[in-house]
C-alpha cells in the first residue's frame, strides 16, 4: 500500500471515529495513535524521497565519471595513432 493511501485511510478512520460509538477515552487514544501514525508516515515519505534523490544523483555522477574516463582513453588512443 502506498504512503498516500495509508494517510488517506488513517484520515478516514479518524473521520469515522465519532460514528463508530467508541467511548470518548478510547476515541482520544485512537486519535493520538492515528495522529502519530500520520506523522511517522509523512516523515518516512520525506526521508524516502530524499534518499531516492541522493541515490539517483550518485548514479548519475558515477555514470558521468565513467563516460569521462572512456572519453579520455579515446582521446589518448587517438593522439597516439597520429
Amino acid at each position: 500500500m502506498s504512503k498516500n493511501k495509508i494517510i488517506i485511510s488513517l484520515g478516514a478512520f479518524v473521520a469515522l471515529l465519532p460514528i463508530l460509538g467508541f467511548p470518548s477515552s478510547w476515541e482520544s487514544v485512537f486519535e493520538v495513535i492515528i495522529g502519530l501514525a500520520i506523522i511517522l508516515t509523512s516523515v518516512w515519505s520525506t526521508i524516502d524521497k530524499k534518499l531516492t534523490q541522493k541515490a539517483k544523483a550518485q548514479k548519475r555522477q558515477s555514470q558521468r565519471q565513467a563516460y569521462e574516463a572512456s572519453s579520455e582513453e579515446e582521446n589518448i588512443n587517438n593522439s597516439q595513432t597520429f
